[in-house]
């Protein structure tokens, strides 16, 4: 990857890239449709919206069920919370070292959410 040169949004792959990653699946959303041509900001886009996606669903998840349990089984509240609570840091974690390694042209393959990515690059 030559980062003098630019992808298709004008940007270079070594900017582009984390900066798909900055706004967790909405900008991997963003930089997914708008990228054509540079296949590393592509697969960084895709796998922001795969992995961010999921966690966000499971974080949100957790979120509504914890709120559900406060009727139905209140002993499940704190355990549930926490759980979204653990699943969100270690979002960020990953959030942050994803963004470090896409911006040292570096790829970092999330299990699950590379290979669904592999599949939307084509």
């Amino acid at each position: 990857m030559d980062a003098q040169t630019l992808s298709s949004t004008g940007l270079p792959p070594n900017v582009a890239a984390p900066l798909s990653y900055l706004g967790w699946w909405v900008t991997g959303a963003i930089f997914w449709a708008v990228e054509r041509h540079d296949r590393f900001v592509r697969f960084h886009a895709a796998q922001a919206m795969t992995a961010f996606g999921i966690i966000a669903t499971m974080v949100a998840a957790f979120l509504a069920l914890s709120t559900a349990a406060l009727s139905y089984m209140p002993g499940a509240f704190a355990p549930l919370l926490y759980l979204a609570g653990a699943v969100w840091i270690a979002g960020m974690v990953l959030w942050l070292v994803a963004m470090w390694k896409a911006a040292n042209g570096e790829t970092l393959r999330i299990p699950l959410a590379a290979d669904l990515a592999d599949r939307l690059v084509g």
